[in-house]
């Protein structure tokens, strides 16, 4: 498997170790909805053909959260509540107060909840323990806010912060497509979104095209800079670099796709090369960005 997206944070204290952290999290695992219940969070295998909650790979560890949402869209509540409200008008023969509509709202939500579906979503993450960082496979903040929450729950003793350099991505990535240099290790792609800095955000986005210094210059002496930049690392892994450190759009190259192994071991093979290949790029990103600001 390979994490697509990467929202990063520092792992500041807590002494865990695989077999800990199985016992912890299989202590908390996700359970269906009850029949009242809009959601449900808990911890489940990474892998559906294996019971373990934590797969373990050296010192580089899967885990997954699984959260079970009733389906219950507004549109339908809106549909069944309006009836009922027609309804009490019509008996009552007065129209209803606001507060009566919330209460027939809710009302109407309590009945239609035991006939909502369930639909389960998990959310990976891959701890590495050499680095203490602990990598989130999601462009959502407020799942990545979910993960953490529920982790901090089950993990008290864990400490986290998010990532940070000190040099923002932006002005770093402003300045690469100023013509600055930029490490060896690195080549700049054809994509890039540049953004100015007045209350409007005008925004201009490049898609596979060329981008000259000169030209990407006069816009940002024109007062914008750059919230996203597509590289490559390495002639191996394209990714778009945010203005939020997050990495996005991960594809590893043909160089690190190819193989002739079973499932389970193909599955072993990519986690132990996406890890590997994964926290060297994480790192040398953070030396391109000035290195790790711990303060």
């Amino acid at each position: 498997m390979w994490f697509r997206n990467l929202q990063i944070y520092r792992i500041t204290s807590g002494n865990i170790t695989p077999n800990s952290l199985e016992e912890t999290l299989s202590q908390h695992t996700l359970q269906p909805c009850t029949q009242m219940e809009m959601q449900s969070r808990g911890w489940l295998p990474p892998r559906d053909e294996q019971p373990n909650f934590v797969l373990a790979f050296g010192q580089h560890w899967l885990i997954a959260l699984g959260i079970e949402k009733k389906l219950l869209p507004a549109a339908v509540i809106s549909q069944h509540a309006k009836a009922r409200i027609v309804n009490f008008e019509q008996v009552q023969g007065y129209r209803v107060s606001k507060k009566q509509v919330r209460d027939i709202k809710e009302a109407t939500i309590l009945e239609l909840l035991p006939r909502a579906f369930a639909q389960r979503h998990k959310t990976y993450a891959w701890i590495d323990a050499v680095n203490n960082r602990l990598i989130l496979d999601t462009v959502s903040a407020s799942k990545a806010e979910e993960f953490i929450e529920v982790l901090l729950k089950t993990v008290p003793e864990i400490k986290l912060v998010p990532l940070d350099t000190k040099v923002s991505p932006s002005t770093a990535m402003t300045r690469w497509l100023s013509g600055d240099d930029l490490s060896s290790a690195f080549t700049v792609d054809r994509d890039c979104e540049l953004q100015g800095m007045s209350d409007e955000k005008e925004t201009i986005k490049y898609t596979c095209h060329t981008l000259d210094a000169e030209e990407t210059g006069r816009h940002i002496r024109a007062g914008k800079k750059a919230i996203k930049l597509a590289m490559t690392w390495d002639s191996k892994i394209s990714f778009v670099l945010q203005d939020n450190l997050q990495l996005r759009r991960i594809a590893p190259q043909d160089i690190l796709k190819e193989s002739t192994e079973s499932d389970e071991d193909r599955f072993v093979s990519d986690f132990t090369i996406m890890t590997g290949e994964l926290s060297q790029l994480i790192t040398e990103v953070i030396e391109a960005l000035g290195g790790e600001d711990r303060d």
